[in-house]
């Protein structure tokens, strides 16, 4: 991808900006650019922020983010604060480059919740595609205050990532925040493509050249996980991850008796009647919070592509800290506790336990694909001692002034919706100020038990809306009655296009 046009070391499918504003007439388009070994796995694991106090978005005009060699490309960006943008892109080679802001127009200030479209509407430039193909990565990242735009280019580079990364920008998470896209360009139908030649195509009225640059040998390429998405032509995937813990490594945190069950139940549920194509199983000592990044942030990213439906189960206990960025409405970050979270003081809570602000990060990664995440857990406060010992939480202090709320996920889905983040959905156990029950009998926790049941005995497909429709039903009846005075009620955000099919 040849940014710019006129830069003279770059390679692959043709990207030309105009900005809109400011941007002058007849300068010709280039960038600064700087061929970075590893660029790639650089660019996509070290500049990240996993907590920040509010989200960006970065997306394309192809649905499927594949491109075709000659085709056109439009990018957008929103984020949920003004600040500045800075567009960072890989190519297929390995190679980077600072996309903008540029020599043509530095003006980077992007308003707070307001799509930038690039090029923009009217603009004199075109993105189009070229050689080399395979999987490219767009990059957005605003700060809150404008960085030197040299330094984000540098900050990349394999020796730049620990001195400017880590000391500069990861010890200020909510100063800044970050999105990347994947898209993948192929050559045409039946042709075969170019070597390392692109040309700029100027709108009508700009006369510039075509410019040659010759071939350029790609770096190495860190090799992909073992699974890999289907190809181009194949039809969407269902892959899913199931996490459950029953016992804790710190012997402070109470242990569950169906964590476990649940989620290997849910796994076979779902492989035999809901069509999944892969399926990760994480319990017990597995369920480590090491193991779960790298199954939601890593693996799953690289084993679909946009279109193809994702779903994530979770069984365990849940909790809530102190807000540390001021992105929480009530003051209070929830968290999920894997295998060996640590319940102890506030720094070893959110260094061991999986945050909401931190997941709803790696479900951005998602974007996409179809997503549903099935929480079966909660916050829990205020039960007798018999519910307690049946109830999915942590049981940490009440707030003065308000009840118990564990809204894990809840603000960042919406919030994601609010930025284009589409495609997604939430079933919960329980509302945010109930508490949810492992079963009496022991098998099972009450919400999975009745949706294990519904998949195994419907036949047909069964969309998402149904199956809420008679969890809402089946679990209360049942805790009222093994529970008398209490309630508990499945909660489900749906942001699908319908029907969704859990069950296609």
């Amino acid at each position: 991808m040849n940014l710019f046009g006129t830069s003279p070391n770059r390679v692959g499918w043709l990207v030309i900006l105009a900005w809109g504003v400011g941007a002058q007439p007849d300068s010709p388009a280039q960038a600064d650019s700087q061929e970075l070994g590893r660029a790639r796995g650089v660019l996509v694991e070290e500049v990240r922020n996993e907590n920040p106090s509010f989200m960006v978005r970065i997306d394309v005009d192809h649905p499927d983010r594949i491109y075709r060699q000659g085709e056109e490309m439009r990018v957008r960006v929103i984020s949920e604060k003004a600040g500045y943008l800075y567009l960072i892109y890989c190519d297929a080679g390995g190679n980077m480059v600072r996309l903008f802001p540029n020599n043509v127009e530095q003006n980077n200030s992007i308003p707070a919740g307001q799509h930038v479209q690039v090029p923009p509407p009217g603009g004199r430039f075109r993105l189009r595609i070229g050689p080399p193909f395979g999987q490219e990565v767009l990059k957005a990242i605003v700060s809150l205050e404008p960085i030197d735009p040299d330094q984000v280019i540098r900050m990349v580079t394999p020796e730049g990532v620990k001195g400017l990364y880590v000391e500069e920008m990861k010890n200020r998470p909510a100063e800044w925040a970050e999105h990347d896209v994947t898209t993948t360009t192929v050559p045409p139908e039946g042709a075969t493509p170019p070597q390392g030649t692109v040309s700029t195509e100027p709108q009508a009225g700009n006369t510039a050249p075509p410019t040659t640059v010759p071939p350029i040998t790609p770096p190495p390429i860190t090799a992909p996980p073992t699974t890999v998405p289907q190809t181009v032509a194949g039809g969407p995937r269902r892959v899913g991850v199931f996490i459950g813990i029953s016992d804790f490594l710190d012997p402070g945190i109470r242990d569950l008796k169906v964590g476990e069950k649940d989620a290997l139940a849910m796994a076979d549920v779902m492989k035999r009647t809901c069509g999944l194509d892969e399926a990760w199983t994480l319990v017990g000592p597995q369920a480590s919070l090491k193991n779960i990044e790298d199954a939601i942030r890593t693996r799953l990213p690289a084993a679909t592509r946009a279109g193809d439906v994702v779903v994530i189960y979770w069984s365990g206990h849940g909790a809530r800290c102190a807000d540390d960025n001021g992105d929480e409405r009530d003051g209070f970050d929830e968290y999920l506790v894997p295998y060996d979270g640590r319940f102890a003081d506030e720094a070893t809570i959110r260094r061991t336990m999986l945050l909401d602000d931190t997941i709803g990060r790696w479900l951005q990664e998602l974007d996409g694909r179809k997503l549903v995440v099935i929480l079966d857990t909660c916050h829990s406060g205020g039960q007798s001692t018999q519910e307690k010992s049946l109830a999915k939480g942590l049981g940490d202090p009440v707030p003065a002034g308000g009840g118990v709320v564990f809204d894990f996920l809840d603000g960042e889905m919406e919030r994601a919706k609010d930025i284009g983040q589409e495609e997604t959905a939430m079933l919960a156990s329980s509302t945010a100020m109930q508490v949810s029950f492992e079963r009496k009998e022991g098998d099972l926790s009450t919400m999975t038990y009745f949706l294990v049941q519904q998949l195994s005995a419907q036949s047909g497909a069964v969309t998402l809306p149904s199956v809420y429709e008679n969890l809402k039903r089946q679990v209360a009846s049942y805790v009222e009655q093994a529970f008398p005075g209490t309630t508990q009620t499945p909660v489900l955000v749906d942001n699908m296009t319908p029907p969704f099919y859990l069950r296609p």
